[in-house]
């Protein structure tokens, strides 16, 4: 249940929407103070998030007998809701770019926290283009940015023909093995004394380090200076690592 209510959060729904939501698929129609009655939301707060998840598509009012009562969509339909938001940020995107300050970016170092900042971070690594090198993951590293984002990651990264090393910890051999299979990628582990759990990821002019915390935090040095370092620190963790 965790992974669910993680993965409709990340959607934008707040925390008493996703137990509203998952309230209506268990109980079905339901008037407001039924659901107020299991959720322990207090009533003034039901019809406002009620609201908000009509205008989400995620709920539907409906009058029965001068009753108003609320409905949930089909889990199904979530996919609906995504297209309809890709389309609505495509609609956008070039307005967007033309208000970008496209001038060439100093060196900085930046801060942002939670799973969209994280999937976004690895989407960056594939705008710049370059070979990527990543070090100190654990086996539950895959879990905080979730497989099927992953998976998806690879996809794209492997169409780009970006190559990707990958120095997991001991106890990640599965992932490893999984891995060791993708067209440009390696994958290989360091001595279990060596295990960390804050993964660098080095790409270019780039590192971003993951701290997985609640929520997680995403770290962005953007320093070619120091890039090469961590670059050279990979290279000689990489010498020492086993397949």
């Amino acid at each position: 249940m965790e992974h669910i209510l993680k993965t409709l959060k990340s959607l934008g729904l707040t925390e008493n929407e996703v137990k509203i939501y998952i309230d209506l698929l268990k109980n079905s129609t339901s008037s407001a103070s039924e659901i107020s009655n299991r959720t322990k939301i207090h009533r003034s707060n039901i019809y406002d998030t009620l609201k908000s998840l009509i205008e989400k598509s995620f709920v539907l009012e409906i009058i029965e007998e001068k009753r108003k009562l609320f409905n949930p969509i089909s889990p199904e339909r979530i996919k609906d809701y995504l297209m309809q938001k890709e389309q609505e940020i495509e609609s956008i995107l070039p307005d967007l770019k033309n208000l970008t300050n496209l001038s060439e970016e100093k060196e900085s170092v930046t801060i942002t926290k939670g799973i969209f900042a994280m999937r976004n971070s690895f989407y960056d690594l594939l705008d710049i283009g370059k070979p990527i090198n990543a070090y100190g993951i654990s086996r539950n590293a895959s879990e905080f940015a979730g497989f099927g984002f992953l998976d998806d990651f690879h996809k794209k990264r492997i169409k780009k023909k970006i190559p990707m090393k990958h120095i997991y910890n001991q106890e990640a051999k599965d992932r490893m093995r999984l891995l060791n299979k993708l067209k440009y990628t390696e994958a290989r582990h360091l001595e279990g004394k060596y295990d960390a759990e804050a993964p660098t990821n080095i790409c270019d002019d780039t590192v971003i380090f993951f701290v997985f915390s609640d929520p997680v935090s995403v770290i962005k040095i953007k320093s070619k200076k120091i890039a090469d370092t961590y670059n050279r620190y990979f290279e000689i963790l990489w010498n020492n690592s086993k397949k």
